[in-house]
């Protein structure tokens, strides 16, 4: 049983409670796949969020797997790696997988999401 009466865990605590990697915590933190809140330079996440998050009710920040996004474009998925690596779709990488928020999808679509063209000069 739980007797921290505290409302937030750092970012260490949580991935001790989840069985993961620091780098990989923090990387689902700074993707918003688990809402936090950083005071100062600490990230505090707050237990109902993580319990959001473990429960699936944390739909907003919904991500999406490789394949899911390869079958929402209907593209191959080394399409999908290519434009993933070129930073075409932002997302982010949590160990040997990548997780694209269903909000870049949605960027991407809309043409929010890409820099222009870069312009070609040519000299006489």
């Amino acid at each position: 049983m739980d007797n921290d009466k505290r409302l937030v865990w750092t970012v260490e605590e949580v991935a001790e409670r989840l069985g993961i990697g620091l780098s990989t915590a923090y990387e689902v933190v700074n993707a918003g796949t688990i809402r936090a809140r950083q005071i100062n330079r600490k990230w505090l996440i707050p237990k109902a969020a993580l319990s959001e998050y473990l429960d699936g009710r944390d739909n907003p920040a919904r991500v999406l797997s490789m394949d899911e996004v390869a079958e929402a474009l209907g593209v191959h998925r080394n399409t999908v790696s290519a434009m993933l690596n070129e930073g075409t779709i932002r997302a982010v990488r949590a160990g040997r997988t990548w997780k694209i928020p269903l909000t870049a999808l949605e960027e991407y679509l809309a043409g929010r999401d890409n820099p222009p063209a870069k312009e070609e000069t040519y000299e006489e």
